[in-house]
């Protein structure tokens, strides 16, 4: 069979900075300092494993001051996620690195993420009306509302985007950094006829571009695809879907052991794709 391995499978350059920051904290740590993630650093279970085995905990914001007080006589690192985090939550983290002593706060937003931070924080007023397309329970989309002022929406479907009353508002439409670029044209030209004030940021990474577009493309030429990503990876879904359109027999595992000896069946070319969560070791394993 011939197997074709995707170029752009794999991490991104946001989650191979967080990696090689953590490893780094992990590395330069004497035993005494304890490192705490808020929220999986990445979606993938058996990164987050790995990570576990080093010593780093995945644990929810409520959690941190405890981890404080239980553990008086060690230093404390929270790493905020790639996915990054809702700015009260950031404060929340900071004050209590001021508030106790070897207590510290390390950012791994991916820049990509902070980005769109920065752009809800600077261009969003009492005259705007901020929309963000992506998923209303993603981290991500979570975290970068929570930057915006005025009036703000996460829409995940035309129909949503649709039916908002912009009161006169000028609308600023962002995505999600991992969405599909194809829908977010379509969300564009929808707001376009809608509104002739509106302002647009293209804020899907170019990483997730060429990936998805990479992935179609071989996705057409293959008899069979397989899609390699963590269940709760946003990027990783919507890889899995833009492959099954042009190739039904496209199947979405996490790790090699999910590969049975009927898939692909009689299939003579099969493409790997891997979401940007995904580590080397599964995809090569895969």
């Amino acid at each position: 069979m011939e197997i074709t391995l995707s170029k752009n499978a794999g991490f991104c350059p946001g989650v191979r900075r967080a990696d090689e920051g953590v490893l780094k904290l992990v590395e330069d740590s004497d035993g005494s300092t304890l490192i705490f993630t808020i929220g999986e650093l990445i979606h993938n279970r058996v990164y987050v494993k790995s990570l576990e085995d080093k010593g780093v905990r995945a644990i929810n914001l409520d959690e941190a001051e405890k981890a404080i007080i239980d553990n008086p006589k060690k230093e404390i690192v929270f790493v905020i996620r790639t996915h990054g985090i809702p700015k009260p939550d950031e404060e929340y983290l900071r004050s209590l690195s001021e508030k106790y002593e070897g207590v510290r706060v390390v950012d791994m937003t991916c820049p990509y993420v902070k980005k769109i931070h920065n752009i809800a924080a600077e261009h969003t007023g009492d005259d705007t009306y901020f929309l963000l397309f992506g998923s209303k329970n993603h981290p991500e989309s979570i975290g970068t509302i929570s930057y915006a002022n005025g009036d703000k929406a996460i829409v995940s479907s035309e129909d949503e985007l649709k039916s908002i009353d912009f009161k006169g508002k000028i609308p600023i439409l962002c995505a999600q950094t991992t969405q599909n670029l194809l829908q977010f044209i379509k969300f564009k030209k929808i707001l376009e006829k809608l509104c002739t004030n509106a302002i647009f940021f293209d804020t899907i990474c170019n990483v997730t571009e060429n990936r998805q577009y990479e992935a179609i493309e071989l996705a057409k030429r293959s008899d069979a695809m397989i899609v390699i990503g963590g269940k709760e990876s946003s990027n990783t879904e919507k890889l899995y879907h833009l492959c099954q359109e042009v190739c039904p027999r496209t199947l979405w595992i996490e790790t090699a052991a999910e590969l049975s000896t009927d898939f692909p069946d009689s299939a003579k070319s099969a493409g790997i794709t891997a979401g940007a969560s995904t580590p080397d070791g599964i995809i090569m394993e895969v």
